[in-house]
């Protein structure tokens, strides 16, 4: 199958999914999804096998075989084969078909066909050697739960349309790889734990970082005899390591009870014979269930500073996993239990690898003691990596890995890696992603034991020792950056230029200052400036305070204009959706509208508009108005646009407005209008809403307001616009 069809399949899968969204809580549809693929695939699995075994018989349809000696005989194979047995009565698609019927004889009610169903598959296996892998297995389709629906008729309803639709997608399994389905299984676990917050934890390990473990824990095998997860939730991690090497066995253990099912289906879902894997559900620190084996990789993303019950339990205190250390993990911090209990469980030829937050590397106490005891007698902590903050669903904690050997090739020195830095992963939405090239960088850096400047540092076991055994990746790499500072004869040069540009503002300043007989500000207090600015603009446009004209008389009467009738308004992008920006020409954002009173082309947006398309483009002078704020206050902030632009366009959360010419209204003008106490006041009161408050452009239109002539706004403008030049200057934004 190729990576087309694969990408087809997981959209199906989570359409599918999607379709079911507020009628199912997401971590209920989550259950149901995941656990009807599984009988889907168990189905179509069975049939295919049938159909191998049917071949040169005289029905070689396995849905339609009837005879009891021939479904003895192909349950007898299928046990062995597939660990379980279907009927053809039982096969995913006839309750599907049942379920979708339309004859008024027929009943489409499927309830209880199904759970006679899924209860058969468990039992099919009674007393065979995959007995422990099917038990319970479907326990979490409850089907007379009220969550799917509050009646038996709801709830088949809900089942149906599961069924249905499933029924519709084609596995291909006589065609594609094993891995296909299975990643796509995946992925649908992982779109699962992307919105299920701090849950997502309990289930799910991001790909990226279960790519490093498993590289790491591969290093120079191409064969692995055995791979364990101590606390492998939905079994990814364990599967990952497959991907980079051939593994002969599978061992997990797994607290929750969803996720130790989800960990079974996963496994037979990626083709993993019940034979190859030993998935166990208990408290893996309490009841550990594979304490006799050892192995070749381990890996892991144990719940981050988890309580157990230390030493509360005296038997932990000769429980070999723990006793050697001489201290317990803190009954509040089970990190280094887990790290323990792994490095027990570590075959001497093996590489463990595990995730961890941060503390593990410095806490002092029992865990600093347990720390020195690992390296400096047992020397085998291999290499500590750090992670960038944020890349695990649920928590924002900054995590690390910590690898470990029992025999190490290179045994003089420990591997720090520093991959936290704003160059080592690219954010997607609230979440940070570790890309392909960050992991191999990783993976690199370790396997080639390298120093690199900011990034990595190989530091011999004396160094840790003078750091007491303190871990702290920040003591051993520096990615401090020194400040570039520019030579002093151009940051006096630039002093000077900014000295001469003040001295002429002022002037622009004082010369109008005088003309209206107010005092000038002389100040360098940026607070001061903003203000006397705000002064000065309320008794400019109240005309407490008027300029003249040249010759000394006075400018005409300020004249009363409505909006509507000096321009008009047109909205802002329209029939676009997230796919489209990122990429192609300019837009105008509501935060550049509503953080200045006119607009810095240099934080524009790009959105991809085509030949065809029907948008309106922005043009010097157009005024444009926010529509909606969550305070009152903030409802319909302006601003202007006051450069010439290319091919540009507003975003859809906002409306341009352009004057119909620039002889009544200045641009320049209108950034400080629309910002003025009076024109806010008219615009504030057209709000409406209760958790959100919006604006009507219609009775924005309707409002009106007073305007000087042409060459008075000119002065205006040029007062304010020198204040605020020489506020910028002092600010140093420039």
């Amino acid at each position: 199958m190729s990576e087309d069809q694969k990408k087809i399949l997981e959209n199906q899968l989570w359409g599918i999914a999607n379709l079911l969204r507020g009628k199912i809580s997401a971590d209920d549809y989550r259950d149901y999804i995941l656990g009807f693929i599984f009988y889907k695939y168990l189905s179509e699995k069975q049939t295919l096998y049938a159909n191998e075994l049917l071949v040169g018989e005289a029905v070689t349809d396995y849905k339609t075989v009837t005879d009891k000696e021939t479904l003895d005989a192909i349950k007898e194979e299928s046990l062995l084969k597939l660990g379980y047995f279907l009927e053809p009565s039982q096969l995913f698609s006839v309750l599907a078909a049942k379920g979708n019927a339309d004859i008024e004889s027929e009943s489409n009610y499927i309830l209880e066909d199904l759970k006679s169903v899924l209860n058969h598959i468990e039992q099919s296996t009674m007393g065979t050697e995959s007995e422990e892998d099917f038990n319970a297995l479907f326990e979490d389709l409850d089907l007379n739960s009220t969550k799917i629906g509050r009646t038996v008729g709801a709830r088949n309803e809900i089942i149906v349309k599961i069924l249905n639709y499933l029924d519709k997608i084609d596995f291909k399994l006589e065609e594609i790889d094993s891995d296909v389905l299975g990643d796509a299984y995946e992925y649908l676990i992982a779109r699962f734990a992307a919105g299920a917050g701090k849950s997502a934890g309990e289930f799910y390990t991001p790909q990226q970082v279960s790519k490093i473990l498993s590289k790491i824990v591969t290093t120079g095998k191409s064969k692995i005899k055995s791979v364990y997860d101590p606390t492998c939730g939905s079994g990814s991690l364990l599967l990952r390591v497959a991907k980079e090497a051939d593994v002969s066995e599978f061992y997990g253990q797994e607290l929750g009870r969803t996720t130790y099912n989800l960990a079974r289906m996963n496994m037979i879902l990626h083709d993993v014979h019940f034979r190859e894997f030993n998935i166990v559900q208990e408290d893996t620190l309490e009841n550990p269930q594979h304490l006799d084996k050892r192995f070749e990789a381990v890996v892991a993303n144990p719940p981050f500073s988890a309580h157990w019950k230390s030493d509360a339990n005296p038997l932990f205190n000769t429980d070999e996993r723990f006793n050697q250390y001489g201290r317990l993990a803190p009954k509040t911090k089970a990190d280094y239990a887990f790290l323990t209990h792994m490095l027990y469980q570590l075959a001497d030829n093996g590489i463990m690898a595990s995730v961890f937050p941060h503390g593990v590397l410095y806490r002092g106490a029992a865990e600093g003691h347990i720390r020195e005891y690992i390296i400096k007698e047992m020397n085998a902590l291999d290499a500590v990596i750090g992670l960038p903050a944020n890349i695990f669903y649920g928590t924002s904690i900054p995590t690390c890995i910590m690898v470990l050997k029992k025999c190490r090739e290179v045994d003089d020195n420990i591997v720090f890696i520093d991959a936290s830095g704003d160059n080592y992963f690219k954010k997607e939405g609230n979440q940070n992603v570790l890309r392909n090239e960050d992991v191999d960088r990783i993976v690199n850096t370790y396997r080639n034991r390298e120093t690199i400047e900011k990034y990595s540092y190989v530091a011999t076991l004396a160094e840790i020792a003078e750091n007491e055994y303190n871990l702290n990746i920040p003591r051993y790499v520096d990615t401090y950056e020194e400040e570039t500072l520019r030579p002093l004869n151009v940051l006096s040069e630039s002093l000077d230029t900014i000295a001469q540009e003040l001295e002429e503002v002022n002037q622009r300043i004082q010369d109008s200052c005088q003309h209206l007989n107010i005092p000038f500000p002389s100040s360098v207090n940026r607070n001061l400036l903003l203000e006397y600015k705000k002064s000065v603009q309320r008794d400019l446009f109240n005309q407490v305070i008027r300029f003249q004209m040249e010759n000394g008389e006075n400018h005409p009467d300020w004249q009363n204009y409505i909006l509507q009738d000096i321009g008009t308004t047109y909205n802002g992008l329209t029939g676009k959706t997230k796919e489209n920006f990122g990429e192609g020409l300019p837009y105008i954002q509501y935060k550049q509208i509503f953080d200045k009173s006119y607009i810095d082309t240099s934080k524009c947006e790009f959105v991809e508009i085509l030949e065809d398309e029907n948008q309106n483009r922005v043009q010097y002078g157009d005024i444009f108005f926010t529509t909606s704020s969550e305070t009152i206050l903030e409802v319909g902030f302006a601003s202007v646009l006051l450069a010439e632009v290319g091919e540009m366009y507003l975003n859809s959360f906002c409306f341009g407005y352009r004057l119909n010419s620039f002889d009544i209204l200045d641009p320049n003008f209108a950034q400080y209008l629309f910002r003025n106490d009076e024109l806010r006041r008219k615009i504030v009161r057209l709000g409406q809403g209760s958790t959100r408050y919006n604006i009507s452009k219609v009775q924005l239109m309707k409002i009106d307001t007073l305007l000087p002539s042409i060459p008075e706004q000119n002065q205006i403008s040029s007062f304010l616009n020198s204040i605020d030049r020489k506020i910028e200057l002092i600010s140093n934004e420039f």
